[in-house]
């Protein structure tokens, strides 16, 4: 499995000073329906270590940092990319190659 970055993702890394991705699963369930999303964000040292210890994620080492993925099973393509939007004031992490 290969990871590619956007270069501007790289950039705001360097700058946030965080090399770990973390592809979390939101799951909304309400009595008339159920809503299931993929959450990617950047964390810190700190949590990269609760979600591995306390969550048990699995860790994929990459050429620019680590990504880390959760137990249950997702969809991922060969090649899994990772890239940077900004809305407003908001920053947030886009993907492709991953599906729930």
């Amino acid at each position: 499995m290969e990871f590619q970055y956007d270069p501007k993702l790289l950039a705001y890394m360097r700058k946030q000073n965080k090399h770990t991705i973390v592809v979390e699963m939101v799951e909304i369930n309400n009595s008339d329906f159920e809503i299931s999303e993929l959450h990617v964000r950047l964390v810190d040292v700190r949590l990269r270590e609760y979600f591995l210890a306390k969550k048990n994620y699995r860790l994929y080492t990459t050429e620019h940092g680590e990504v880390l993925f959760p137990r249950f099973p997702l969809e991922l393509a060969e090649t899994v990319c990772f890239g940077l939007k900004s809305f407003l004031f908001f920053k947030y992490i886009t993907y492709t190659g991953i599906k729930v």
